[in-house]
């Protein structure tokens, strides 16, 4: 802690800066995190407090910073600070309920957005958390409508929220239960353009490994499934060949390594044409396949 506070943004901001990477904080993000923290507790936009360095700090707004640097200094992840974290260019609110949504889940809507094209639909996010890829689609594909599920009555009412914020409530139909359950007990079976997961795919030996703010913040039953980190798939893709309409896609999210591993069952369910997209790292990151052609399960009303 400093003897007394800074009267400027950038003495504040050094400070916030150093004491993070005394505390293990990563450099670059240390300086980042120090950014916007003290941007909150003025409340500026971010780069305000950069550019004006001479900006004063009142006694508030320095309690308020002290207090949000301590908490990332033991390493909560800035996102659950702010309440909110940027998704496809939007800003999005998240909680401990909810698992930060990754820039490279964006490939995933990316990918959804450009097998689909823009007429209308019913697909699905399983496993929905913060309502980020659901959201997006319906703001993206104004003729969509999305069904969401999640196991979590905290995680869907933030992507209630977040549903609400950009005006796509009723466009989007909350579902709680686990991944195609609820889905096919509505009578959505047969009738579904895309199914559409990132699904927790971490293998339970492997979470030690993570990050401290992974690890010890991110609700864990959103991180691994289970010992292998294929649990999750192999519980959602019978149920997604079961909701797919004739030609449907099911595309998922994937981790490090397990391309191959989710390709080979998307084919024993009887998926066509597997496809595997990287993302800007050339990591493989989503696997996608279409259903089989042919007469589709008779549908029964959905809601």
């Amino acid at each position: 802690m400093p003897v007394s506070r800074p009267e400027r943004a950038g003495a504040a901001l050094r400070w916030g800066r150093a004491y993070l990477e005394a505390c293990g904080v990563e450099p670059d993000e240390a300086r980042a995190s120090a950014r916007l923290l003290l941007a909150r507790a003025l409340e500026v936009p971010g780069h305000t407090v950069v550019a004006e360095p001479e900006r004063p700090v009142s006694a508030q707004a320095w309690s308020r910073y002290v207090q949000l640097i301590l908490r990332r200094g033991r390493r909560e992840p800035v996102a659950y600070l702010l309440g909110s974290t940027e998704f496809y260019g939007r800003s999005f609110r998240v909680t401990p309920a909810t698992l930060i949504p990754r820039p490279e889940t964006e490939l995933l809507v990316d990918v959804a957005l450009a097998q689909l094209g823009d007429e209308s639909c019913v697909v699905a996010d399983l496993g929905t958390g913060s309502g980020a890829i659901a959201v997006t689609l319906a703001l993206e594909r104004p003729r969509w409508t999305v069904l969401a599920t999640d196991c979590s009555p905290a995680a869907l009412k933030v992507a209630r929220e977040n549903a609400g914020r950009y005006g796509v409530t009723s466009r989007i139909r909350w579902y709680t239960g686990d991944w195609c359950e609820p889905l096919l007990a509505a009578g959505w079976g047969g009738r579904l353009a895309a199914v559409i997961s990132n699904p927790p795919y971490v293998a339970a030996t492997e979470l030690p490994t993570l990050a401290e703010e992974i690890r010890r913040y991110e609700p864990h039953v959103a991180l691994t499934p289970g010992l292998t980190g294929l649990e999750a798939y192999q519980r959602l893709v019978p149920g997604a060949a079961r909701l797919l309409a004739p030609g449907g896609y099911l595309l998922l999210e994937v981790g490090h390594g397990q391309a191959d591993d989710v390709t080979d069952l998307l084919r024993r369910h009887g998926f066509r044409d597997c496809r595997v997209w990287k993302d800007l790292a050339s990591i493989p990151r989503v696997v996608g396949g279409g259903g089989e052609p042919g007469p589709a399960g008779a549908p029964s009303g959905g809601s």
